[in-house]
């Protein structure tokens, strides 16, 4: 999980970057940094299902009274979005803003509130303890960085809408955005590696969203 959301969050700054100087590979890095996301998203929903507090576990395919669950099932949606966004943006250009905005653009804006309202429930302490019972201590540190890189997303999101002309609103912004809001995300799959050598590790829960 930790594996899957940090090289996605990689591959996402890596996109940012290639953007200001080699565009034409920056959409195909991008979508490779979504199905990152997708896979880890499914491992933490899986997570999410089978395990309970303290490591007893109980299946739950759906609850909505479990804050881990309901944060781990809108960060999965979260991420088909960005995989609609990403594989869109590989052959839809700005030549025409109203259908850039409608096919790219809107996805973009949807995953991206979406990973802003999974960060925000995994702020809630059950979220926490079950989602980090294996490094504790890092929990606020992991769910903070995961709600920053949120907020960046959803502010790169914002100045990616197309305009008239053919631009975006604030491509700065976007990228900017993007490559900070990564990071974030990847401060958090660094601190969710489990510790090594922890015997307990092993077949029990642990994760976080982007």
């Amino acid at each position: 999980m930790a594996l899957g959301f940090g090289v996605g969050s990689i591959l996402f700054a890596a996109g940012a970057v290639l953007t200001t100087v080699a565009s034409h590979l920056a959409n195909p890095v991008f979508a490779l940094g979504a199905l990152c996301f997708t896979s880890a998203a499914v491992v933490q929903w899986r997570t999410a299902v089978h395990h309970g507090v303290h490591g007893l576990r109980q299946r739950a395919e759906w609850d909505l009274s479990n804050p881990d669950w309901t944060s781990a099932v809108t960060q999965l949606i979260g991420t088909l979005y960005f995989n609609v966004m990403t594989i869109r943006a590989l052959s839809v250009t700005l030549t025409d803003p109203q259908d850039y905005n409608e096919q790219v653009w809107r996805p973009d804006v949807l995953g991206s509130a979406l990973f802003l309202v999974s960060s925000l429930i995994a702020l809630h302490p059950v979220a926490r303890e079950r989602r980090h019972h294996l490094v504790p201590g890092r929990a606020w540190s992991i769910a903070s960085s995961n709600l920053a890189g949120s907020i960046l997303f959803a502010v790169s999101a914002l100045g990616a809408l197309a305009l008239g002309s053919g631009t975006l609103l604030s491509s700065a912004l976007n990228n900017l955005g993007t490559f900070l809001g990564a990071l974030g995300f990847l401060t958090a799959s660094v601190l969710l590696w489990p510790p090594a050598g922890d015997p307990t590790a092993e077949g029990r829960g642990a994760g976080q969203s982007p």
